[in-house]
């Protein structure tokens, strides 16, 4: 396996913790390894049942607690992140981060270095998501003869320096000329762009490529400024608070209301575990002006973008109430 499972130590607190059924939550990326992974498991703890999840995982913000309920597990393992920063399950949960085993060679580096040099910056803020963490203290290393490079403290005490989620970027949030980021796929640093309004790099250790997104992040700024001007004189906004266990935010949802009312709109809350285009049309009247989602930040962004009527993140929606524009706020 190309991630770090760490099956000695999981079997230890299975074995320590006395449980006798066991739930496995994936996220989509991870759970190719399942069958193999409790195939290991097993031989090691023979009177042990483990199930897989096969539902869909965004974050550790969705975690499988109502399924865990439901099929009466003794413990959940939650695997490809760390607890979330605002909210610990509930339900018996162990985390396994499944960091990458990947390295980064010369070339990649070299790369890295050779696109700062193109940009003439002088300071680099380095962040990564959980599978990629042990990799920045290398490439730290590898910049600091030329660049003064810096790795942020995270908002969690459960998450790496350096660490970034899909809706939690503080640890970008120092003084930087640019960010780079060691993730795959865009996700991570399509929204570090938009939280911390600095060019980005990302450096992908699956493709060992580095690219400058900035543009990418420029465009969605553009359609995320479009929706913000489209909801500026709404009248009539739908709230949508979502269910997850880790995206349930009653007081956001109950500030939300408050302060729009005060503004003279009406409101409405809807709640929702599975937010998308379909759900929305299905609830949608014709005086109904502008969504706000509560639940995940990344959806009106990565989602439902292209929904016939704004849909904004909480940070958008503070924007319009506060009745400032600049600087664009994203997530929260």
């Amino acid at each position: 396996m190309s991630y770090v499972f760490d099956e000695s130590a999981l079997s230890q607190e299975i074995r320590k913790r006395g449980a006798k059924r066991v739930l496995l939550q994936f996220p989509e990326g991870l759970r190719y390894f399942s069958t193999e992974l409790v195939q290991k498991l097993s031989s090691s703890l023979p009177d042990v049942e483990f199930l897989i999840s096969g539902e869909p995982s965004w974050g550790a913000c969705d975690v499988a607690e109502d399924e865990a309920n439901l099929l009466r597990v003794d413990l959940l393992v939650h695997f490809g992140h760390s607890p979330y920063t605002w909210y610990y399950p509930k339900f018996p949960t162990l985390f396994v981060r499944a960091e990458s085993t990947l390295e980064l060679d010369d070339e990649t580096i070299s790369k890295l270095k050779n696109k700062l040099e193109e940009m003439k910056v002088n300071s680099v803020a380095l962040t990564s998501t959980v599978q990629h963490a042990s990799l920045l203290s290398r490439i730290k290393k590898a910049l600091t003869p030329r660049f003064k490079v810096e790795i942020g403290r995270p908002s969690s005490p459960f998450m790496n320096d350096g660490q970034v989620l899909g809706c939690d970027y503080r640890s970008a949030m120092v003084e930087a000329d640019v960010q780079v980021n060691v993730s795959g796929g865009l996700f991570h640093a399509l929204g570090l762009g938009l939280a911390t309004n600095k060019p980005v790099l990302k450096l992908d250790p699956y493709t060992k490529q580095v690219e400058d997104i900035t543009p990418q992040v420029f465009k969605i700024m553009k359609i995320r400024y479009s929706k913000i001007m489209e909801a500026m004189d709404s009248t009539t906004w739908v709230i949508v608070q979502g269910l997850k266990v880790g995206q349930n935010r009653p007081l956001m949802v109950r500030s939300l209301e408050s302060k729009l009312k005060s503004m003279g709109k009406k409101t409405f809350v809807v709640t929702s575990k599975v937010l998308n285009q379909d759900a929305l049309r299905n609830l949608d009247r014709s005086y109904i002006d502008v969504f706000v989602v509560t639940s995940c930040p990344r959806l009106p962004t990565d989602d439902l973008y292209s929904y016939e009527k704004p849909v904004l993140t909480p940070g958008e929606a503070k924007m319009i109430i506060t009745n400032k524009l600049e600087p664009y706020i994203f997530p929260w």
